[in-house]
């Protein structure tokens, strides 16, 4: 006696539909008209949150060109009566010996001897942590991943009291206090998050490449320089938009460290226009543009290798 077919039970017989349906390349229009209303209902969601978060941009973009009676007299969004390109002469201009240049070309030092430190450095000890065998590396790989735990503030005041320490005769203090050296000096020596973020990285390429090199005649620092770091251009690329980033923003730092206005950066620059300025938004809001430019076209001109630095590197959520 033979068994029942499997198509016997409601369940079964839809199974079986859809699977033929399939098969012959015909989905269901209501599955099709379902699944395309999700699609726009998701791109709607994330353009209204994109616009959203742009605001504050449109805002400051608005401001920049309007007039001081036109910002406090009209709704913030309201487009100006004309494009009041003096508010840029007049920020760029304002404060007394100095111009906003200066500021921005302060700011565009200490971000490229960061960034070069940081490149240089971090890549040579994540190299070494992830190509070459030596006692205690797990260890001293951990204990420097225990570092990034510990907050800024803590060593702040250390820090300060160490660089005020070391003499420094150059400098008219003695010190290395009132100078631009302790923003950059210690990008030279190194970092946690840029050594995890590039052995991550190094880690991913095969080492059958370097076991190549290795036979060929390469020592470490050839199969370096010519394996490791041009395969790991993409997390370089990331570093270095973080670490420009970071120190086109600070203003913690340069605050503590800077006395004279001539070394100001863009971030004490624009602080201390508005301590010495209240009330000129116009002003403001140009030299806040001015500042964010570079971080806007170094992001266009890296947006490729930086997402794909983060998906290489293990840092994705």
């Amino acid at each position: 006696m033979t068994a029942g077919p499997v198509t016997s039970t409601p369940a079964a017989r839809s199974a079986a539909v859809a699977l033929a349906e399939r098969r012959s390349g015909r989905m269901p229009a209501r599955r099709t008209v379902m699944r395309r209303s999700r699609r726009l209902v998701l791109y709607g969601v994330l353009i209204a949150g994109g616009l959203v978060m742009m605001i504050p941009f449109f805002w400051m973009v608005i401001t920049s060109l309007k007039t001081r009676a036109e910002v406090f007299g009209a709704p913030p969004l309201s487009l100006p009566s004309g494009a009041h390109w003096e508010n840029y002469a007049t920020m760029w201009n304002a404060l007394p010996g100095v111009t906003f240049g200066d500021f921005f070309l302060n700011s565009l030092k200490l971000a490229l001897l960061n960034t070069g430190g940081q490149l240089v450095t971090c890549s040579m000890a994540a190299y070494a942590f992830a190509a070459i065998s030596f006692r205690f590396k797990g260890p001293i790989f951990g204990l420097l991943l225990a570092t990034l735990i510990i907050p800024f503030q803590v060593v702040l005041v250390p820090n300060f009291i160490l660089w005020k320490s070391l003499p420094w005769p150059p400098s008219p203090t003695g010190s290395f206090y009132g100078t631009q050296e302790p923003l950059w000096v210690g990008a030279w020596l190194g970092g946690a998050f840029g050594t995890f973020l590039l052995r991550q990285s190094f880690l991913g390429i095969p080492a059958e490449l370097a076991d190549a090199a290795r036979v060929d005649g390469a020592n470490p620092w050839q199969i370096f320089r010519r394996i490791y770091l041009p395969l790991a251009r993409p997390a370089l690329a990331t570093l270095a938009i973080f670490t420009f980033m970071w120190t086109w923003n600070d203003l913690l730092n340069p605050l503590i460290y800077l006395q004279h206005l001539d070394q100001y950066t863009t971030t004490v620059g624009l602080a201390f226009f508005q301590g010495q300025y209240v009330g000129k938004w116009p002003e403001m809001m140009a030299g806040a543009l001015v500042s964010l430019a570079p971080m806007i076209i170094l992001f266009v001109l890296a947006q490729q290798y930086f997402v794909r630095g983060i998906a290489l590197s293990g840092l994705k959520g």
